[in-house]
Order: C-alpha cells, then sequence, then structure tokens
C-alpha cells in the first residue's frame, strides 16, 4: 500500500509541477474610457500616394509604413489566426478564395488604402481621444489603360473582434 501511495503523491506532485510549468501569456486588454462618439465610424485612408507629382499627399504619407501592417495582417489570413470575411456579403472566406484574392490584388505590393471601422472615446477630462479598431479592409489600386489610378477595390475585411487569440 504504501508503494501505491507512493507512486500516487509522485504523479500528484509531477502533473503539479508541469501545470506551474506553463507558460503563462500576458494578456493585455485596453480599456476605453469617456463617452462613445461614434459607434462604429467606417472611413478610407489613402497609404500609398497614387499621383507622386502631389507634393502634399507624398509629405502627408512621408512617415507611414503601412507594408508592415498589411505583411502582418496577410501572414495571419493566410494562416488562418485571423478570419477573413467578403467585403460584399460578409461570408467567411476559404483559403482558395483568400489565395486568390491576394494574388489578384497583389495585395503586398499594391494595397493602396485601407478601410478602418473604429468606436471612438471621448475622455473630456484627460482631453483625449482614443479608438478602438474593430475590422480592417485592405484596398488595391485600378489602374486604367495609361497606367493611372482608376479607383480602389476592396479585397477582404478582417474582423479584430473575431481573432481567436
Amino acid at each position: 500500500m504504501t508503494k501505491r501511495n507512493n507512486i500516487l503523491t509522485a504523479l500528484i506532485f509531477s502533473g503539479l509541477f508541469l501545470f506551474s510549468c506553463q507558460q503563462k501569456v500576458p494578456v493585455e486588454t485596453k480599456e476605453y474610457t469617456g463617452v462613445k462618439i461614434a459607434n462604429p465610424i467606417t472611413y478610407e485612408v489613402l497609404v500609398r500616394n497614387p499621383n507622386p507629382d502631389d507634393e502634399w499627399k507624398t509629405e502627408c504619407l512621408a512617415n507611414t509604413n503601412t507594408k508592415i501592417l498589411v505583411e502582418d495582417i496577410l501572414a495571419a489570413v493566410k494562416n488562418g489566426d485571423l478570419p477573413a470575411f467578403d467585403y460584399y456579403d460578409n461570408h467567411k472566406l476559404s483559403k482558395s478564395e483568400i489565395k486568390e484574392i491576394i494574388k489578384k490584388g497583389n495585395l503586398t505590393e499594391n494595397t493602396a488604402n485601407i478601410q478602418f471601422e473604429e468606436e471612438w472615446y471621448w475622455n473630456k477630462k484627460e482631453l483625449a481621444l482614443s479608438k478602438k479598431v474593430n475590422k480592417i479592409m485592405l484596398g488595391y489600386a485600378v489602374f486604367d489603360a495609361k497606367g493611372k489610378v482608376r479607383g480602389y477595390k476592396a479585397s477582404f475585411v478582417v474582423d479584430l473582434e473575431s481573432n481567436p487569440n
């Protein structure tokens, strides 16, 4: 009986030891304070200047590096860490649909605008505006026969609220 108790005790301590050694990933949640003044607001941001002669737009975009954001979103969507949805009918896209959209729009190189859906919070006491991004849509440029930007086409929407991580 003593041998059995020793084995049982050893198993319990081993389990507790292994459980306590698990890596704890800190979860950071930002608290948004103030009055919600946009619930939601949706808008597009131009992230690539379609006209190199437009000095003002060039200056406005000079300090942006959205390529990091685009590459991270595309990687997360491709490996399934971030779900992607059709811009027009909101169905969840399959891996093959995602690959086709990325290829067709050459999104890594051709993302030219980003649409955000956000909630805005105004903190009167601190005179601060906080934004919570819920959804992001990457748009790519569509060119005419002369190589000028004709407009932008939606790729897909990523819903940051549905991120399983």
